[in-house]
């Protein structure tokens, strides 16, 4: 077969490819098909699209929305495979003919050959009907979907200028697939009390009905916007399955590396200790604000064995999406503001006594989803400049949930307050303001700053601290209205400081 693996880079234009499908590569290379692999940016999807143009099987992962699906899938003419975390939610709503579910190194094997999809484990199509049908699912088993470890590296790119190098910059180890923090956001009542969970409004088979119900329903767990369900498995080879996968990758020239599991802490000593000597230049883990607190001696060791091997430790992707309690609720991130803010300031402290450490890089804050507050924002803001001012680039009118899937408490709980409504170009679902005022400034907020000129890093967190002072201070919405419009005029002509934005 002639197939094209293409993953999307909406952000992340330097790194290097995503494993699972480099894994996919390698197999159907050395299965002898013809296999054109890359990374594309939205820019260039057409560009993409025709390099892909006649193959026979084009596979994308679940990154991609569904409106770059359908253009993908118009411009090359190929049945489109999703695969991905987010690919049960492809298969519910989305234009590809074949979604895998779960683990699909084997599945992808299957397919390339031609086999029934009902006799590959982990498929999922729609019958002539409609009806969502799936085969049974692959039982959860790291190994396999690792072993053997050979990851074809060497893909194209489609879009804006990106730094030499970059398909080797920061590949992945993994060590654990899956998050531990799953405790019941329903069963831990709060903003979720009394909120039933639902299979999605699709019409469905037996075996699609019976693993959503218990993949993911009776699992519901952890963050409420996430459905990445964590894969029990013995942890005991941790360090040494990560060394092995990490000497492939070094010979092959990289000299960064990013460790792939949410808790990393436990083993990041050993695994710095392990790599002394191999010609590593920095080891990226990531981890969720609670388990930083929880393990501050267990960071500390990891730095210590920073320093003594010289390879840097770089902690990133934390996930604080913002410091207001009522937020911090409604994503059942599992702590107040007053610990998050303790987590950020602890990695901006550890981050200036160390210089074998970074932890103030590569962080999220998405503040905005259905039920934001001008009150929650500003608890947020300040949180940033007090205690991460490093954050503040990363608060923009842009920092709003994604409704990924449909089967979260997130989604039912925007359900039941008749927020949400239908988007067919993102991944089948928007959502609207619980509160208006929150509606009115986010909307300032963008106009101002899409006006600004010459605006800096942090230019929204500006912009944000001028539209919030004029909610705080003005009851008219007419004057309002002339402050906001005001600020946009002097941000076209000149750059302001606060004080300056807050002045009607």
């Amino acid at each position: 077969m002639r197939i094209a693996l293409l993953q999307c880079e909406l952000e992340h234009r330097h790194q290097a490819p995503h494993l699972a499908m480099c894994l996919f590569a390698r197999d159907l290379q050395n299965a002898g098909h013809d296999v054109h692999c890359g990374l594309v940016h939205p820019s260039a999807l057409d560009a993409a699209g025709d390099a892909a143009s006649g193959v026979d099987l084009l596979v994308l992962d679940s990154i991609f929305p569904f409106a770059m699906v359908r253009r993908l899938k118009e411009r090359t003419g190929a049945t489109v495979v999703i695969g991905g975390h987010n690919a049960l939610q492809h298969a519910l709503r989305g234009p590809a003919d074949l979604a895998i579910v779960g683990p699909g190194r084997q599945a992808m094997t299957s397919l390339a050959w031609g086999a029934d999809p009902a006799l590959i484990p982990g498929l999922w199509w729609k019958d002539p009907e409609g009806v969502l049908q799936a085969s049974p699912a692959v039982p959860a088993a790291l190994e396999s979907q690792l072993l053997p470890f050979d990851p074809f590296l060497d893909w194209d790119y489609y879009g804006p200028p990106r730094a030499p190098g970059s398909n080797l910059r920061v590949p992945s180890i993994v060590a654990d697939s899956g998050c531990v923090w799953n405790r019941s956001a329903i069963g831990d009542g709060g903003p979720y009390a009394g909120i039933a969970p639902r299979l999605p409004d699709v019409r469905l088979g037996p075996e699609a009905t019976k693993q959503i119900q218990s993949t993911f329903i009776a699992r519901e767990g952890g963050c409420t916007f996430c459905a990445f369900r964590y894969t029990p498995h013995e942890r005991g080879g941790a360090v040494e399955a990560v060394l092995a996968q990490a000497d492939v990758l070094i010979e092959r020239g990289a000299r960064g590396l990013s460790l792939q599991t949410e808790h990393p802490l436990p083993i990041t000593a050993a695994v710095l200790d392990g790599l002394a000597g191999r010609g590593l230049d920095e080891l990226h883990i990531r981890t969720i604000p609670w388990l930083l607190n929880r393990n501050v001696a267990l960071l500390d060791e990891a730095i210590a064995a920073a320093e003594r091997t010289g390879i840097r430790l770089v902690l990133a992707q934390v996930g604080f999406e913002a410091f207001d309690d009522a937020t911090l609720g409604i994503y059942h991130k599992g702590l107040s503001g007053s610990e998050n803010r303790a987590a950020a300031r602890l990695l901006g402290e550890r981050t200036a006594a160390h210089d074998g450490f970074l932890g103030t890089a590569g962080h999220g804050l998405v503040p905005l989803h259905p039920w934001s507050t001008p009150e929650g924002l500003r608890t947020t803001l300040t949180a940033c400049r007090e205690d991460a001012p490093w954050l503040l680039p990363q608060l923009t009118p842009a920092s709003r949930i994604e409704l990924y899937d449909e089967y979260s408490p997130l989604f039912w709980k925007a359900q039941d307050d008749g927020l949400v409504q239908p988007n067919p170009a993102s991944f089948g679902w928007d959502w609207t303001w619980a509160d208006r005022r929150t509606g009115e400034a986010v909307a300032a907020w963008g106009a101002i700053l899409e006006a600004a000129v010459a605006p800096e890093a942090t230019t929204a967190a500006v912009v944000l601290d001028g539209v919030l002072h004029a909610l705080e201070h003005q009851s008219n919405p007419q004057d309002r209205r002339k402050h906001y419009l005001d600020m946009r005029d002097r941000a076209r002509r000149t750059k302001l400081d606060i004080q300056e934005w807050r002045e009607p």
